[in-house]
């Protein structure tokens, strides 16, 4: 067999980190930031914070046997429900509430937008039957993800 040069290995050099680079270099591919958080809690923070921030109430009503007055105001007789159109971050978005009706706790509960939609429009389970000639309000408090209000005063006749 001719003798044919082969190259000669070279042993490679290994890289030594110092244990801080280390350190580092495990918390980068796990993910954790600066601020000691992992990235995946950051991004669900923000996630969070965005989807309270884009709740949006628009407008109370209330619903039942109605007429106009002599006084040219719309007045209600017998029993009422109230309901209310509400805007959310995305659909399927949970949210919980309180019907407070002149002060006091009417119905509260947790529910979910569609899951085919941002918007929903959804009424009270329970109807409420209040004397002829008062008047009142009816308040819808969003209490989670975000705290927001809206309300609408009627009358009885």
């Amino acid at each position: 067999m001719p003798n044919v040069a082969t190259p000669t290995a070279r042993p490679r050099r290994q890289l030594r980190l110092p244990l801080v680079s280390a350190a580092v270099a495990a918390s980068v591919a796990a993910g954790v930031l600066v601020g000691g958080a992992p990235a995946t809690a950051q991004a669900a923070a923000r996630s969070s914070a965005a989807q309270a921030a884009s709740f949006s109430l628009a407008y109370v009503r209330v619903a039942g046997a109605s007429r106009i007055n002599r006084n040219g105001v719309t007045c209600y007789s017998g029993p009422v429900s109230f309901g209310i159109a509400l805007e959310g971050p995305k659909p399927g978005a949970k949210f919980s509430y309180r019907w407070v009706v002149d002060g006091k706790v009417f119905e509260k509960g947790t529910r979910r937008l569609p899951s085919y939609g941002k918007g929903d429009y959804f009424g009270t389970k329970k109807q409420i039957t209040m004397g002829l000639g008062t008047a009142h309000k009816v308040v819808f408090k969003l209490t989670s993800p975000k705290k927001l209000s809206k309300s609408i005063k009627w009358v009885m006749c």
